[in-house]
C-alpha cells in the first residue's frame, strides 16, 4: 500500500444555520423597501458568502465537517476549511465495522488551530475526524467580512446579467482575514 498518495474525503455534516449578512441587511444596503426579490437577494447572500470562504479558504459561520481517510490517518492532519472549533471526534473503523473513538488526550490542534498531530499515525479500515469550524455565530464574523458581502451582494445585483466576479472591493475587505500557506 502507498501510503505517501492517501487522499481524504471531506464531507458537510452540519450546514451553516444563517448568513454572515440579513436579508434586510442587504436589503438597507440595496436600498430597497419591497420584498419582490427577497428570495433573489437571499440567493445572492448565500453565493457572496460561498465566493467569500472559498477565496479567504476559511469558514465564515460555525458548521460541521468530516476529514476520512481509507487505511490510515497520518499522525499530522491539516485540517481544512478553518478557523476550528472543536474536534468532535476521532474515530477508527476496523474492517468488522467496530469503532474506537480515540480520547482527546491523545491528540491536539496546533497553536493556529488548523493541524491536528497525533502521537502516531492511525490505522484503521477508516479514520473518521469531524471537527467545527467557522467564526461562530453572523455577529463573530469580522465585520470587514460582512462588508465585503455586503459589496459583493450590490454588485451582483446591479450586474444580474454579467458574471462579473467577485469585485474588487470586496477583495481587499477580505485581504488581511485570507489563509495563505507557504
Amino acid at each position: 500500500m502507498n501510503m505517501m498518495n492517501q487522499i481524504p474525503y471531506l464531507d458537510l455534516i452540519t450546514a451553516p444555520a444563517e448568513e454572515p449578512v440579513s436579508l434586510a441587511e442587504a436589503k438597507v444596503a440595496l436600498k430597497i423597501d419591497n420584498s419582490e426579490d427577497d428570495a433573489f437577494i437571499g440567493n445572492l447572500i448565500k453565493a457572496a458568502r460561498v465566493m467569500a470562504e472559498e477565496f479567504l479558504k476559511r469558514k465564515l459561520i460555525t458548521q460541521t465537517w468530516q476529514l476520512q481517510y481509507d487505511n490510515y490517518a497520518p499522525s499530522i492532519v491539516v485540517l481544512p476549511k478553518g478557523p476550528i472549533q472543536e474536534i468532535v471526534h476521532v474515530k477508527v473503523i476496523a474492517r468488522d465495522w467496530s469503532e474506537e473513538v480515540i480520547a482527546s488526550e491523545n491528540y491536539y490542534l496546533n497553536a493556529g488551530n488548523e493541524n491536528l498531530h497525533f502521537e502516531a499515525a492511525l490505522l484503521g479500515q477508516i479514520v473518521q475526524i469531524q471537527y467545527i469550524t467557522g467564526y461562530g455565530a453572523a455577529a463573530d464574523v469580522p465585520e470587514p467580512i460582512r462588508q465585503g458581502i455586503i459589496a459583493h451582494v450590490i454588485n451582483m445585483y446591479d450586474n444580474r446579467m454579467e458574471n462579473k466576479g467577485m469585485p474588487p472591493a470586496s477583495q481587499s475587505l477580505y485581504e488581511k482575514f485570507r489563509v495563505v500557506k507557504l
